[in-house]
């Protein structure tokens, strides 16, 4: 996300540093011993620590992606594992993001598993928007996170157009529109 919010601030990328610091706790501890600048993590999930005042919130960048986009390597992935994985995580995200599981167990699921307060996981759960299908992409959004990971040199550029079966199984996914 340090690239994504260095491109959109047209920040050169050249000489980004980074320092693996494991996890949430990990990432607080060297904010505040001087060991990192800053850390970017979901702000629902940082939020009790901000509200503790172990950190503070300076800003957000919001993805260039979607949420539940799902990437599994052609040949450690067989086609029908990754297709019954898609289709199990649609019908958990279908039923977590239902407005009548909105209103009740998945407030509390949260509440109860992470110890966030009620009022944050309804906000929370307010503003995410989830698929329909987790099998579904849209050509765009493949293409938008493509630029940004050649921009980011996580990924080589291809040489001429991209290619949709270089990226898509489409025994596995269905393409559609934005």
């Amino acid at each position: 996300m340090a690239y994504v919010m260095a491109l959109q601030q047209n920040w050169p990328t050249d000489e980004l540093k980074f320092q693996v610091n494991n996890d949430i706790r990990g990432l607080i501890d060297s904010v505040n011993d001087g060991t990192t600048s800053a850390f970017m993590w979901e702000w629902f999930t940082t939020k009790p620590f901000a509200d503790a005042g172990e950190c503070r919130f300076i800003g957000q960048v919001p993805t260039p992606w979607p949420s539940w986009l799902i990437a599994a390597h052609p040949t450690r992935a067989a086609p029908d594992a990754v297709r019954a994985f898609l289709a199990g995580l649609s019908r958990h995200v279908h039923a977590f993001a239902s407005q009548e599981a909105r209103a009740g167990p998945s407030v509390r699921f949260v509440v109860e598993k992470f110890g966030y307060a009620e009022a944050d996981v309804k906000e929370w759960l307010d503003a995410v928007e989830y698929p329909e299908d987790c099998a579904e992409v849209s050509w765009k959004v493949i293409t938008d996170t493509l630029h940004v990971l050649q921009q980011a040199g996580a990924v080589a550029p291809s040489e001429g157009d991209i290619k949709r079966e270089q990226f898509l199984n489409m025994d596995v996914v269905t393409l559609v529109e934005a």
